[in-house]
């Protein structure tokens, strides 16, 4: 059997107030966020005739609709794990992050596995040259968000890379401000008001952006680029960091009466955002935002705990082993779909089994290719990190001890 590696964005920390608290247990969030977004894809490629017709109706479709959803819950879980040290240094409760350290930590990560998917990707789908070269320098340089025609071509799910890299910089902007001048503040009550101040702000400007698109701007909704960039989903990052700054405040779920309320109201709001969200329309942007609280809500209850049981499916093997390789499952799905699509491996479109067939035959296909190569490409990533020490400086290997 496959063991699964450490899992990670484990940690554990004593706040000021003395209770331990960030023991979290994510790596099967991530599998929960991963499998709906792989599985809306298989839906997708379902549709058929010349109205691109779906193949299922009623409250399924609904359901099935909202699983693109899955990108948000990455979303606002980037943004509560990597905010939760700055938030702890700002409270002057956890040391100061150096930028550099964050950086070249994410690029260690998350760069290799990128810039292989869409170069191999560009080169199968350009296979004579030049090829479109201006698609290939967009997803390059993560600005193919601000393009309507190519932000989900080459490589469609590379879009949320290109999101959580605008995030990435403005996190480490935002939280080397804040840990270094809001400990100047007298009091934790004054600190605490600018940390969520700040967040506040950046949720409306992210609101700001979408009252003006929709209403303003009249934008359509395939006019993919005006929902899927940086400040449209600002205000899904900024509920992360919200609950980074109440848990580095020591603001856990001590009983289990309130783990059980707060995880039912954010099990309900998930239930009622995918029930109600208006499908095809601009205002649907709103239901993001709204989700990515409900799924905080639930994360807050189940994952995040001060050495207390954990719901045992957070716990389950082959769900944490889905996590563990969650970003290659992320990355390769859409491509192992074209592919197979292409051999004649799947399907066609238009017949009662397609979706079910579908989604199986591309599960199947697409963990393989993740775990190979998440021992491949993101293990490799994480070894050249091992070149430079804490403080992100080269690592002399020769100095004398």
């Amino acid at each position: 059997m496959i063991r699964p590696a450490k899992p990670a964005g484990t940690d554990t920390a004593v706040t000021a107030t003395g209770i331990a608290h960030g023991r979290f247990s994510v790596d099967a969030i991530r599998a929960l966020a991963a499998l709906p977004v792989l599985i809306f894809h298989a839906y997708q490629y379902s549709r058929y005739g010349p109205d691109a017709a779906w193949p299922l109706d009623g409250v399924w479709h609904q359901i099935l609709m909202a699983f693109p959803f899955g990108v948000d819950l990455f979303f606002v879980l980037s943004a509560f794990l990597l905010g939760l040290p700055y938030a702890r240094a700002a409270l002057d409760s956890g040391p100061p992050r150096r930028a550099r350290v964050v950086l070249l930590r994410r690029a260690a990560r998350l760069l290799p596995l990128y810039y292989i998917t869409v170069l191999l990707v560009w080169g199968f789908t350009n296979p004579t040259l030049p090829g479109d070269w201006r698609d290939l320098l967009l997803h390059l340089t993560f600005t193919h968000v601000y393009s309507d025609e190519k932000i989900f071509y080459s490589n469609g799910p590379a879009w949320s890379l290109a999101v959580e890299m605008h995030f990435y910089l403005l996190l480490v902007v935002i939280g080397s401000i804040a840990q270094r001048h809001v400990p100047r503040l007298e009091s934790r009550r004054a600190r605490l008001t600018a940390l969520y101040g700040g967040i506040a702000s950046l949720a409306l400007i992210s609101n700001a952006y979408r009252c003006w698109a929709v209403y303003v701007a009249d934008a359509h909704y395939e006019q993919w680029s005006y929902w899927f960039n940086p400040l449209a989903k600002l205000d899904v990052f900024a509920i992360g960091l919200a609950f980074a700054v109440l848990i580095a405040d020591g603001r856990g779920l001590r009983t289990k009466p309130a783990r059980y309320g707060v995880g039912l109201l954010g099990a309900g709001m998930i239930v009622a955002v995918v029930l109600t969200q208006p499908l095809g329309r601009p205002i649907s942007t709103w239901w993001h935002p709204l989700f990515a609280l409900a799924a905080m809500l639930v994360i807050a209850a189940t994952a995040i705990h001060d050495g207390g049981s954990v719901p045992a499916v957070l716990r389950w093997r082959p769900l944490v082993w889905t996590g563990v390789i969650s970003y290659s499952l992320y990355l390769w799905q859409e491509p192992m779909l074209r592919l197979l699509d292409s051999a004649g491996l799947l399907p066609a479109s238009g017949h009662p089994h397609t979706f079910p067939v579908a989604g199986v035959v591309l599960t199947a296909v697409s963990l393989l290719v993740a775990w190979i190569s998440y021992w491949l490409i993101e293990q490799t990533g994480l070894k050249i990190l091992a070149a430079f020490d804490r403080e992100g400086r080269k690592r002399d290997y020769y100095a004398e001890s």
